[in-house]
């Protein structure tokens, strides 16, 4: 058993593998607090992942690692917070996001923001970040669970911008009216069956961020050009 700090949230994690812990490392705090959320996996429960995802369950460990991670993400809402897939950077104290279907590109995509503006970024999460509401503002928070390419570091930045991304033969970076593209955007949320979150809340939670967050379509190529395109639009 131990306690980890992500989205300014002290996180007991009662875990049976050692795979979790290891996974967990930069996140692990000395802080003896009570925690505000508990999470723990039965054996039970990894037998039945095991039997409802075998090709992608590694091992026991790696299989309660997933699970604990769900497990976290459906108790966010409950601090006005919640998981988004996507890819976050932060330049300059800010972060912006990247979401889109998987293949799309947002890996890549994040990798020419780094050749571009190299030490000026950081990649706070490359895969599967918290937002949580914070004293008005919506922060992008890193997690140990950021994707194959291992983007992630224990930090946060307020969010400036949400961007679509959509694969062109030519770059543009133009706003959109998130309600339009609501069924595309509702791709990105963690949102498991059985009522295992608070769906009015995070419904709640997604209407706060399109109103405090602009969102953008970005069509880019796959080449470093589509990254100089949205950071000139930015300013950065």
């Amino acid at each position: 058993m131990f306690q980890i700090e992500a989205a300014d949230l002290v996180i007991r994690i009662e875990n049976r593998y050692d795979y979790v812990q290891d996974l967990c490392r930069e996140y692990i705090t000395d802080n003896n607090c009570s925690p505000d959320l508990t999470v723990s996996v039965s054996e039970e429960e990894l037998t039945r992942e095991a039997e409802k995802e075998p090709e992608t369950f590694f091992s026991r460990g790696y299989g309660e690692g997933v699970l604990i991670y769900e497990k976290i993400s459906n108790t966010l809402p409950a601090f006005d917070a919640f998981v988004m897939h996507s890819s976050v950077v932060a330049v300059d104290g800010q972060a912006y996001a990247f979401a889109a279907k998987k293949g799309t590109g947002k890996s890549t995509h994040t990798r020419y923001w780094k050749e571009v503006l190299g030490d000026r970024l950081t990649v706070i999460n490359g895969d599967k970040p918290i937002y949580r509401f914070r004293d008005g503002r919506l922060l992008a928070y890193g997690t140990p669970w950021c994707g194959k390419e291992n983007w992630q570091t224990p930090a946060s930045a307020p969010l400036r911008a949400l961007c679509l991304l959509e694969q062109r033969s030519k770059n543009a970076l133009f706003p959109i009216n998130a309600f339009d593209t609501l069924s595309e955007l509702m791709q990105q949320f963690h949102l498991p069956e059985g009522g295992l979150v608070d769906m009015p809340k995070l419904m709640r939670l997604i209407d706060r961020m399109t109103a405090a967050v602009p969102v953008y379509r970005l069509c880019c190529r796959n080449d470093r050009s589509a990254a100089e395109v949205a950071i000139t639009y930015f300013g950065l």
